[in-house]
């Protein structure tokens, strides 16, 4: 086999640039002739040094001049050098492309032949920081290694300081030196290769120098953009920064011998790439030779250090093998700025095998990815007697996004629109290093779990004593295979050491919860697509009936998931239950065979998007997007059971469901995760997946950039306005949202502003959906924090114990204008003003129901009756305690009674409403208890009926007739009363406005007022002292509601006159029936007395001024309704004439005057021409009639007296009315 052809110089076209041509080199290496020479179209290397007078150039990679104008190249590049020497040069480009040439002094070694060698005449010193350079001192000597294709740098071991090597700008030795071999420091600099155009030695790393004598940094930098300084108030603006160390400095080895790469046209390895920095390259890099075991701040789950092994390289290395573990030049300059304008430092690159000291080569272990002991990477532990590619490997790349611009988040405003747009969490704008774990002989798992939420359930091992003790259940968190390949990276920093940085403690928290960590979750799992399609795979069997049984895990507030163990894809997320008092059935999955006693608030099947969130480790999702929820493909069998029952209060997750980018409705927060509600809400990109859950849908949808600006600023309102209500008229009801939404340490599911319907109401008040206005009717919140779980021991499966969960919430619904009035400290019983179509309407003022603990802790509520009209009158006026009201409503407190094991919403009104009208007959009525009632639903649940029941007092006028009082009317106020003060009267109870509407449409409410039940109350009733009921033993009967044309002569009633100036009724009419007893008839009647009945009617036509729309009539005993004639035992028939009522002045005997205190007036009722007749044949007095007197005593005792007088036909002066002697005691005892 022949030798390699040697490696030459080969011409560009007709330039006088040569190159180096050798397949998968990295990086450039030319030579260039003078102008004055003509080039040929090759040149050896050591043709090149000592034959040729050519300039050695090198650069991160091929400039593209050459292809496009190499001979402008060539002119650029010469004019460039000849202008800062008359020398040779070995030259670095600063840039390939753009063509930048930096000058002689920082990129070039000017050399020359001289005593038989070559060597360099200047200094070259490149300043890569403005904590480090790299030199090469006159004298330095060049040759051309064949060997190596290289140019070798040497100089004299013993030369102080080093002929070239690396210091900081003050010359102290920055810590990195040029191992010596022999009497001499060696460098190549390598024309094709992995390391083209670096120079490359073998190295020392001095521990104590670098790190602790030049304190150079060591570990990983991540820089954020300062959001939070303002420059108007002359904040300093500048980025900040955090440092994370990744070695403990005290364990260190004092040195470590070291294979150096140096680019110094690329220090920081800025410029080779990412392809090639993912195939572990690197430009300038520093690789650990002899595998050496160093202490890191990496941390096991168990608290434990991780010792990072160095791979890759051997100790024979110079040049540094590809992803050899070690160390490489980072920049803290941004990458649009020079990297020597701010400090650099070493950043571990490379693979490194992970060691824990407590535990054995091999072993399973876990990694925590940062803060979060619930993020970790399974890993074995390093084994020195394995290959490197059958350990585990941490892989460390360069040159990734380590720029957080929008750090921290500040409060998004619509005053600024900008300030709520979600970008990318990490950009390149600065560099740092990205993390993968390279899979040795088994497969590494990432799992990640909401902050102290992770899940637990039947472990591998069991207790070899009892094999079915699983009642303490194994830590059993959710994984998914890595997915393997250096491209496939993620952010992931150490915290075993403390941090440095320029910001606080708690946001260096913060930054590795809201952006390294959720940075790292969000890659992970979109670069796991073989893990997604096997769960798709899984899920696809289940939905069939096929496929494994599942595996149970809880966490510890009780969410059980259901899982399958290979892939673990989720079946079910069980997240709460609530008592199932309404015998629902599940709308998930198959119907069960019976009711079930609990309702699930569960993820059936739940989407990839939903099972990514639910595995992320600061977890707070804001959801108005359905679709991660129910899936927008019904054969995906995602579901979502979103109803929970408290106290027979039912409200649902309907996520999204009638938002609008600007004004927002059930909105589902699930929080798990470090940091307040009423913190993590202000700004979308604190918030996990905004895109798949923050983003409404359909109709509905905006610009992502004013969707999510307008959820923040709605969600930040809402907090803000329920916290100011915990301090407010509602406090009670809102301390435990102000708890929620403040305390950081809250973990739960919370649902805000969730729609309510009729449907919604517990069935005992759902009459008071009539009165709700259900646009605005909704649960200000309701969610859940704790389940109880009990576990099956020998099958590891777990189920929610009974009971339902730890529920709570907030319904809080206010009519705005009584919300108004509440504020500016009106009284809660003042009504406020309705419209209506008819006489009555119903409102609902208030209704305020506080759950905790899947209980109804507080109810409060105020509903209003408004009366327009009531009885036919319209309502002018409405007193409550003799203050007038703005309105004809009459309020009503709600409050909920629980007594043992029964609980009752009460709904009433004690204290006396007046409604006042323009009736002459009843002017007011007072309503001095109201109650309210839901009856229930009929017609097979298509109507729901309720009902105001009454008691209260009508308070009729006082009416007079020609010459004296004729108050037949007899209850109410004294005459002349002010409107304020009326109220007082005949008292009534059980009048009842009958109220009814669909369940479908709640608000068409149909009234009726129901009087069939009124009924009397004569204790509690006011007759005025002249009233004919206190003058005449009247004893109260009954009420009429007239309907239908009905007339007094259709009910049985005789007109009965008298001298009060009255008008015809009109319909509708109404009255109060009073009895009469007359005496008795003897024997004749069996004993039963003569019993005859009153009507005082009325009809609210007349008004002050009108004549009187009364009627009074009279019923006789056992004759047909309205008839003269009545009957005794079938034998006497007793006709009546004309029936009327007077009230006559009480006589006294001649002589004497009445005194003060004796009444002045009687009631009489007086019957004209009485007949009676035997058989119907035989008129007795057979020339004569009869009248008949009724009257009362004067001094209302309530006696009665009677005197029937006998009038001959042909002595018609005998009708007028009758002198009584003056009434004796003696004749009073009689009377009685």
């Amino acid at each position: 086999m022949s030798d390699p052809e040697p490696l030459k110089f080969e011409r560009v076209g007709v330039s006088n640039a040569l190159e180096t041509k050798v397949a998968g080199s990295i990086g450039w290496s030319g030579y260039l002739l003078p102008s004055s020479v003509q080039a040929p179209e090759s040149i050896g290397l050591e043709q090149s040094l000592s034959q040729y007078n050519g300039h050695y150039l090198f650069s991160t990679k091929r400039p593209s001049l050459l292809e496009t104008d190499p001979e402008a190249f060539c002119q650029q590049v010469l004019d460039h050098i000849q202008s800062g020497t008359n020398n040779r040069v070995v030259f670095w480009l600063e840039n390939a492309d753009p063509l930048v040439l930096g000058d002689i002094d920082n990129y070039a070694m000017p050399f020359f032949f001289v005593n038989s060698i070559y060597q360099t005449t200047d200094d070259m010193n490149l300043r890569f920081g403005t904590n480090a350079s790299y030199y090469a001192l006159t004298g330095t000597r060049l040759s051309v290694d064949e060997s190596t294709s290289s140019l070798q740098l040497l100089a004299f071991s013993s030369s102080i300081p080093p002929t070239f090597g690396f210091r900081s700008l003050r010359g102290d030795p920055l810590g990195v030196s040029v191992t010596p071999a022999g009497t001499a420091i060696r460098a190549f600099v390598p024309f094709a290769g992995g390391n083209t155009g670096c120079v490359t030695f073998d190295g020392t790393l001095d521990t104590l120098q670098a790190f602790t004598t030049q304190q150079i940094g060591q570990g990983f930098r991540f820089v954020l953009g300062d959001t939070s300084a303002s420059q108007d108030a002359g904040e300093d603006t500048a980025p900040k920064s955090i440092f994370y160390d990744a070695f403990d400095l005290s364990e260190l080895p004092r040195t470590l011998p070291l294979a150096v790469s140096f680019d110094p046209g690329d220090p920081c390895n800025r410029k080779i790439g990412t392809t090639l920095l993912e195939e572990g390259n690197l430009r300038s890099g520093f690789a650990l030779k002899s595998s050496p075991s160093l202490v890191s701040t990496y941390r096991t789950s168990a608290g434990q250090p991780v010792s990072l092994v160095a791979a890759g390289s051997a100790s024979s290395d110079i040049v540094p093998a590809p992803g050899a573990g070690g160390f490489s030049f980072a920049a803290s300059a941004a990458k649009a700025d020079p990297v020597g304008s701010e400090p650099v430092f070493f950043e571990p690159t490379g693979a490194f095998g992970l060691a824990v000291e407590t535990a054995a080569a091999g072993l399973p272990d876990k990694l925590i990815c940062g803060l979060f002991g619930s993020e970790t990477l399974n890993f074995h532990t390093y084994d020195s007697g394995k290959t490197e590619t059958e350990n585990d490997l941490l892989v460390l790349v360069a040159s990734q996004a380590g720029y957080a611009p929008i750090f921290p988040f500040q409060a998004s405003s619509l005053e600024k629109p900008a300030s709520g747009a979600v970008r990318a969490r990490l950009t390149d704008d600065y560099l740092a290093a990205w993390s993968t774990v390279r899979a040795g002989g088994s497969t590494v798992a990432y799992s990640a779990e909401p902050q102290g939420s992770g899940l637990f359930g039947k472990g591998d091992t069991v207790n070899e004593a009892e094999p079915d003790d699983v009642s303490v259940l194994d830590s059993t968190p959710p994984g998914m295979a890595l997915p393997q390949g250096n491209a496939k990276l993620f952010p992931m920093v150490p915290y075993g050491a403390a941090t440095r940085a320029t910001v606080s403690p708690a946001d260096v928290v913060q930054f590795e919860s809201q952006i390294i960590a959720a940075e790292r979750k969000t890659t992970i799992s979109k670069l796991a697509t073989e893990t997604w399609a096997a769960r798709v795979q899984v899920r696809n069997l289940l939905l069939k009936g096929a496929g494994p049984d599942p595996e149970y895990a809880t966490t510890p507030q009780g969410f059980i998931v259901e899982y399958e163990k290979a892939t673990g894809a989720y079946m079910n997320v069980g997240m709460a239950q609530s008592l199932n008092l309404r015998a629902d059935m599940p709308k998930c999955g198959s119907p069960p065979p019976v009711v079930p006693q609990y309702l699930p608030f569960s993820l059936a099947h739940p989407t990839q998007e939903m099972q990514d969130a639910l595995q992320t480790n600061q977890l707070f999702m804001v959801a108005v997007n359905p679709e991660p929820f129910q899936g927008g493909d019904p054969a995906t069998g995602a579901c979502f059971e979103n109803t929970v029952n408290i106290a027979d209060w039912t409200m649902s997750a309907e996520i999204g469901n009638g938002a609008t980018a600007t004004s927002y409705k059930n909105v589902l927060i699930m929080k798990f995760c470090s940091g307040s509600l009423l913190d993590r809400v202000n700004n979308p990109n604190r918030w996990t997946s905004a895109e798949d859950f923050s983003l409404l849908t359909g109709d509905a949808a905006a610009p992502p950039e004013i969707a999510y600006l307008g959820l923040s600023q709605w969600l930040q309102d809402y907090f803000k306005k329920g916290i100011a209500k915990a301090e407010g008229r509602s406090a009670a009801f809102y301390q435990n949202f102000k708890e929620i939404a403040t305390n950081p340490d809250w973990n739960g599911v919370i649902v805000l502003a969730a729609d309510l319907s009729a449907e919604n109401l517990p069935p005992e008040i759902a009459g008071l959906a009539g009165g709700i206005d259900f646009t605005r009717f909704a649960a200000h919140h309701f969610g859940f924090t704790v389940s109880r779980v009990s576990v099956d021991k020998p099958t590891g499966k777990i189920n929610m114990e009974d009971g339902p969960s730890s529920l709570f919430g907030l319904i809080d619904y206010e009519d705005p204008r009584y919300a108004a009035n509440l504020d500016t400290g009106v009284s809660p019983e003042t009504p406020i003003p309705v419209m209506t179509n008819g006489d009555f309407d119903f409102t609902v003022l208030q209704l305020q129901s506080l759950f905790e603990n899947a209980k109804l802790a507080k109810f409060q509520s105020r509903i209003q009756l408004t009366v327009d009209s009531l009885f036919g009158s319209t309502t002018a006026a409405l007193y409550n305690g003799g203050v007038p009201q703005p309105a004809n409503g009459v309020v009503l407190d709600g409050s909920y009674i629980k007594q043992g094991t029964r609980s009752t919403y009460v709904f009433e009104q004690n204290n006396t409403n007046v409604l006042v009208n323009a009736s002459n007959v009843l002017p007011a009525v007072a309503f001095n208890r109201v109650q309210f009632n839901t009856l229930g639903a009929l017609d097979q649940g298509r109507t729901i009926a309720s009902r105001f029941l009454i008691w209260g007092q009508f308070d009729f006028n006082q009416l007079e007739g020609k010459d004296d009082v004729l108050d037949v009317l007899s209850f109410g106020s004294p005459q002349d009363t002010k409107p304020a003060q009326l109220g007082e009267g005949l008292a009534f109870s059980n009048l009842s406005v009958n109220m009814s509407f669909p369940a479908a449409t709640p608000n068409a409410i149909r009234f009726a007022l129901n009087t069939d039940n009124l009924a009397w109350d004569v204790n509690a009733s006011a007759p005025r002292p002249e009233s004919l009921f206190s003058g005449f033993a009247l004893q109260l009967k009954s009420f009429v509601n007239a309907a239908g044309g009905q007339t007094p002569t259709d009910l049985g009633f005789l007109p009965v006159t008298s001298d009060l100036s009255l008008t015809t009724l009109e319909d509708p009419w109404f009255g109060v029936v009073y009895e009469i007893t007359l005496g008795g008839p003897g024997a004749l009647a069996s004993g039963v007395g003569f019993s005859s009945q009153l009507l005082v009617a009325w009809s609210p036509s007349s008004q002050q001024g009108d004549q009187h729309a009364v009627f009074l009539g009279m019923s006789l005993p056992g004759a047909a309704p309205g008839a003269s004639l009545f009957s005794l035992q079938g034998v006497f028939k007793v006709a009546v004439g004309s029936i009327s009522i007077l009230r006559q002045p009480v006589p006294t005997a001649p002589g004497r005057v009445a005194t003060l205190d004796e009444p002045a007036s009687f009631y009489c009722l007086r019957i004209d021409d009485i007949a009676i007749k035997i058989f119907g044949i035989v008129k007795l007095p057979p020339s004569a009639n009869i009248q008949f007197f009724l009257f009362g005593d004067p001094n209302n005792t309530g006696s009665l007296g009677w005197y029937a007088a006998y009038v001959a036909d042909d002595n018609p002066g005998c009708d007028q009315s009758l002198a009584f002697a003056e009434v004796t005691s003696d004749t009073r005892k009689e009377l009685r």
